[in-house]
């Protein structure tokens, strides 16, 4: 760790480093091409986030255009896109680029992202029907061929694929290409169906269809060079059968069942297995009237009164007591994850912006709404023992690696995840804006730790490994995004998946102090 000013020193000599291009200049010294190649990289993406920040927080206290757009949707919905909007503008905890969304000029910021809440309408291709895999049924809100300015006698043997228009002209051209649909691919003259971008950015909301969104790939890089905004095919049908499996489990758990809810991810397609040629529909439950969501994402950013957005919710949910709301929202993650991952074998990758905490509008009550759970770790023997009859579920999935995890690879998700990005660094962050010492909040979360983890014994569960992997350790894993996403290679690093690349050097604040 280094403060200010910074300066490289030899046997020659001591002089100042003062610029970002400086300090890469001397991490590449000696390197071979490839290492080069990523440091230069990620200096781009550094300074695209120094971009990108002033642009959008310039925008922060303006009005947006979705404020006007979805005026009609219902409260929660619009709360919920407010909340996701005023997520755009907090940096990621544990990234320092977070906020550049590499591929996109001012314009394209401006146009399409979150923190700006513009509105726009989505392109359209039409496909052969070969090759095309379709999944669900499609909303009544999807336009047919002449809506979009095309033959409708095209819809005997094609298909209309939706487009985000940061991806037209060369962008779609070229996966068109190599999708061997250039010659095939018909481009629609007209645009359809007005939406709005979520904090994601690659998920839109739909105007004209309160609480219905749709997920389009973007060929922009957020959160690591390597980390680019396509949709999987794998992850249309293995997202829907986790959702799926989660859904079962809630309705014969209680203890989860009452405080969890889920979209329905059941609608997807793909054409010619082409991470560019796909969509994810995603519908929010009618359950959500009456709450008030917010994506863990946005709690701690700082509103105009500088203070943070959760002090502002506590102020409002829990008449100003951080204590209280610090129970009830660690006995709300716990009761959902640390019981998955106990009784069924399952983490879930439930970041910050996939967790929306539903605050009671009447009620100092939170429940929790997760969506895009497409890439969990499931351990098999735990899930077979507890609910054998839902294992022929995760006998769909695509991805071999979600199901073939053992105790280490759930203690890494569930820690890396719900401890430090959603529990820690909200402890932290409330401590460091109250001026407090955070070791009193982190005491309500390892007694609260031992109070599920008993009660899991009463039930016959063996929780000894969860005890090793989370209590006992002087040191926890740490997602190690930057290396495995920016700064290395994946052959270097043999990471078979570069989200979850862990290494263990983070300070256990779960042990007894």
């Amino acid at each position: 760790m280094a403060s200010l000013p910074l300066s490289w020193t030899t046997e020659e000599s001591v002089r100042p480093i003062t610029s970002l291009t400086e300090i890469v200049e001397i991490f590449s010294s000696g390197l071979d091409e490839e290492q080069r190649a990523n440091l230069e990289a990620f200096r781009e993406e550094c300074l695209t986030a120094i971009e990108h920040a002033m642009l959008c927080d310039a925008a922060q206290n303006q009005p947006a255009e979705q404020d006007t757009t979805l005026a009609q949707h219902p409260t929660w919905h619009r709360a919920m896109m407010r909340h996701d909007r005023y997520g755009a503008f907090s940096d990621h905890p544990f990234y320092p680029t977070a906020r550049a969304k590499v591929g996109f000029n001012a314009s394209d910021l401006i146009s399409y992202g979150p923190e700006y809440g513009g509105s726009f309408k989505l392109d359209w291709l039409a496909l052969p029907k070969q090759d095309f895999i379709n999944q669900g049924e499609r909303p009544a809100i999807w336009p047919d061929f002449e809506q979009v300015g095309l033959d409708p006698l095209l819809a005997s043997d094609h298909v209309l694929l939706p487009v985000h228009p940061f991806m037209r002209g060369e962008r779609i051209a070229v996966a068109l290409q190599e999708a061997g649909l250039s010659d095939k691919a018909i481009v629609a003259p007209l645009s359809a169906v007005e939406v709005t971008p979520t904090l994601s950015v690659r998920a839109l909301s739909i105007v004209d269809e309160p609480g219905l969104h749709i997920k389009l790939p973007l060929a922009i890089r957020t959160l690591g060079h390597l980390n680019l905004r396509a949709i999987k095919p794998d992850t249309i049908q293995d997202g829907n059968v986790i959702q799926s499996l989660l859904g079962r489990i809630g309705d014969r758990d209680r203890a989860i069942g009452e405080r969890l809810l889920l979209t329905d991810e059941s609608c997807g397609g793909c054409h010619s297995n082409h991470r560019f040629l796909s969509f994810i529909l995603r519908r929010y439950p009618s359950a959500m009237a009456g709450t008030h969501p917010v994506p863990v994402a946005s709690f701690m950013t700082e509103m105009s009164d500088t203070r943070p957005l959760i002090l502002h919710l506590i102020d409002e949910h829990f008449s100003g007591n951080v204590a209280q709301f610090l129970a009830t929202y660690i006995e709300l993650m716990l009761s959902v994850h640390l019981r998955l991952w106990a009784r069924y074998g399952i983490a879930l990758e439930a970041n910050q912006q996939n967790s929306v905490v539903l605050f009671d509008e009447n009620a100092a009550r939170l429940r929790l709404l997760l969506k895009d759970n497409d890439s969990p770790r499931i351990e098999r023997t735990r899930l077979a023992h507890a609910a054998p009859d839902l294992v022929p579920l995760i006998n769909d999935l695509c991805d071999p690696r979600i199901a073939g995890s053992d105790s280490t690879g759930l203690a890494q998700m569930v820690t890396t995840i719900t401890f430090q990005l959603n529990l820690a660094f909200i402890i932290e962050g409330l401590a460091k804006n109250l001026r407090v010492s955070p070791e009193p909040y982190y005491q309500i979360l390892r007694l609260a730790i031992h109070r599920h983890l008993t009660q899991l014994d009463a039930e016959g569960l063996d929780t000894a490994d969860i005890r090793a992997h989370l209590i006992e350790p002087a040191f926890l894993p740490i997602k190690y995004l930057l290396r495995a996403a920016s700064l290395e290679s994946r052959s270097t690093l043999h990471a078979s998946d570069i989200n979850k690349f862990y290494g263990t050097s983070a300070p256990n604040f779960l042990r007894a102090q």
